[in-house]
């Protein structure tokens, strides 16, 4: 447990107890909403989240003897998601259920998701001390990066910058006929395929940004069908689709070995910590892998 008190422009840090478990522990028992929550466990009041603006003053905090006017030492914070597989050195690499729906039940219009800060010293020399416990809170973007920072912004900026890295399916070619080869003037059909790996429109790609959670998710703008004579299609919305009802078809004028593919163009939706979906300024197109195919002519023979 941890009060909190301004004294001469910083803030005193009383630690009460060590009530603050490793993140991934398990949720706290169930508590009242306010603006510090607080419940009572057995005979003892136990502090389970700190307000938005206790996290933030959490950056006029120093370890002792430091200050801003000598912060050789400082306080280096970390919010860790309160689910199992995080910790201080990896705080979002596992995202659960409970951790947003605990905020947004209980701390309406808080960042979330429900997190448990941690802190540790570190000097002008590089000396890094061990993680300890703070407080929970829900206003996980409002922790600071270190003593005497102001909490970081997230910029439309850094959202498009993640958006240009997120892993994009690239979509392969399912060619009818089949098994790379087809005739001359016959109609072949193709369809987008979009492989397991990567994210394909409207898969969620899920990350962490300075704190918020950020959810990316691609959305199909157009499709162009390279056929690898010289000839395409698009941009189109169309999938295409296999024989006899797919609406990407091309027929070869000659034998030839061609490598088909498709270029897509996607454009990008975001959400932040559970915000609305907006439209991500931007897109960006990939190419899917080259397909070869063998364009060979038929012949007439008799026989007696």
């Amino acid at each position: 447990m941890i009060r909190i008190a301004a004294t001469s422009g910083a803030v005193a840090l009383t630690f009460v107890s060590a009530m603050v478990p490793m993140a991934g522990m398990g949720p706290p028992e169930e508590c009242e909403p306010g603006e510090i929550i607080k419940c009572g466990i057995g005979r003892d009041g136990t502090y389970v989240g700190l307000s938005q603006e206790q996290t933030r003053n959490l950056r006029k905090s120093y370890p002792p003897g430091r200050g801003p006017e000598n912060p050789e030492r400082w306080y280096e914070y970390v919010a860790v998601i309160a689910c199992s597989g995080n910790d201080p050195h990896f705080p979002d690499r596992v995202h659960c259920e409970y951790a947003t729906t605990y905020c947004e039940e209980r701390q309406p219009g808080s960042s979330g998701p429900y997190s448990y800060i941690y802190r540790r010293i570190v000097d002008d020399d590089g000396n890094e001390g061990a993680y300890e416990s703070v407080a929970p809170t829900c206003y996980r973007s409002d922790v600071p990066p270190r003593s005497g920072e102001p909490v970081k912004e997230l910029t439309e900026e850094m959202i498009i910058e993640q958006f240009h890295q997120t892993d994009f399916a690239l979509p392969s070619m399912s060619i009818e006929p089949p098994d790379g080869r087809t005739l001359v003037n016959l109609p072949v059909f193709y369809e987008a395929v979009w492989p397991e790996e990567g994210y394909e429109p409207d898969e969620i790609d899920t990350t962490d940004i300075i704190g918020f959670e950020v959810r990316i998710r691609p959305v199909l703008e157009s499709a162009t069908y390279h056929f690898g004579d010289g000839n395409s299609i698009g941009p189109t919305d169309s999938l295409g689709g296999p024989y006899p009802d797919g609406d990407v078809t091309h027929e070869y004028a000659e034998a030839a070995t061609v490598e088909p593919y498709i270029t897509v163009i996607f454009g990008g939706e975001v959400s932040v910590d559970g915000s609305a979906w907006t439209t991500i300024p931007g897109s960006v197109s990939v190419d899917g892998p080259l397909n070869p195919l063998e364009i060979l002519t038929s012949s007439n023979q008799l026989f007696d």
